[in-house]
């Protein structure tokens, strides 16, 4: 459960971008920002909540994997990239990286970063369990930390706040603090988890790794157990 190499990161982008997925699909930085919510959140999200909303809102967005053993390599590598983030922040959560997109724009050569995608990612994953995150909404000083990754990802911000966010110029300053805000955001969630810590996080997610049973549930996320669906004879979905 090793964190993942840059050439194993570009084969689950470019997995998540395929035809075998759909227009629903995460993409590599919203599913960085959308893990880490999750990682760092009040309380253990198990895979069977969070992993089919990885696909897409519906059970039609599953993706259509070639093999069994493809299934298996996929979904291994999006609990390595999560253990990889706990990894990070147990480690440093100063330093945390967080993967945001950049943008160039005709007639401008600057490369800007824009942690849109990856913001609305995390959005998400602070929906899966919004009740539970009460506490640091609550929390005047705590809550500012989220400003940032709210400004870019939020589908609820004012016309005021639309107003920070329309240049790439804006957008890129605003990205710049969501990494502070995600190490404060981590410290105030470290001493309040329910159920488990981090350290446990990264446990359950190992354990997930091992070869799925044929009456486990589909590590594809459809909800049919594995012999149903990806480990049936020939045709995989």
């Amino acid at each position: 459960m090793a964190p993942l190499l840059d050439e194993e990161i570009d084969e689950l982008d470019k997995f998540l971008l395929s035809d075998a997925t759909s227009d629903e699909t995460m993409a590599m930085s919203g599913l960085d920002g959308y893990l880490t919510a999750i990682v760092i959140g009040p309380q253990t999200v198990m895979p069977s909540l969070w992993l089919p909303q990885v696909w897409g809102s519906t059970s039609d967005d599953a993706p259509e994997f070639e093999s069994a053993e493809q299934a298996e390599h996929i979904l291994t590598l999006i609990m390595r990239h999560m253990n990889g983030i706990v990894w990070s922040l147990q480690h440093d959560p100063d330093a945390f990286d967080p993967m945001f997109d950049s943008f160039t724009y005709p007639g401008d050569e600057h490369e800007y970063v824009d942690g849109e995608c990856w913001a609305y990612g995390f959005m998400q994953g602070v929906a899966l369990t919004r009740e539970d995150w009460q506490p640091l909404f609550d929390d005047q000083a705590t809550v500012e930390a989220l400003q940032s990754i709210h400004l870019l990802g939020s589908d609820d911000v004012t016309d005021e706040e639309e107003a920070l966010t329309l240049t790439p110029a804006q957008r890129e300053k605003i990205t710049e603090a969501i990494s502070a805000g995600v190490a404060e955001i981590y410290r105030f969630w470290r001493s309040r988890r329910v159920v488990s810590n981090p350290d446990r996080v990264a446990g359950a997610n190992a354990r997930r790794s091992h070869k799925t049973g044929r009456n486990e549930p589909c590590p594809c996320g459809s909800g049919r157990k594995f012999k149903k669906c990806c480990g049936a004879a020939r045709t995989v979905h």
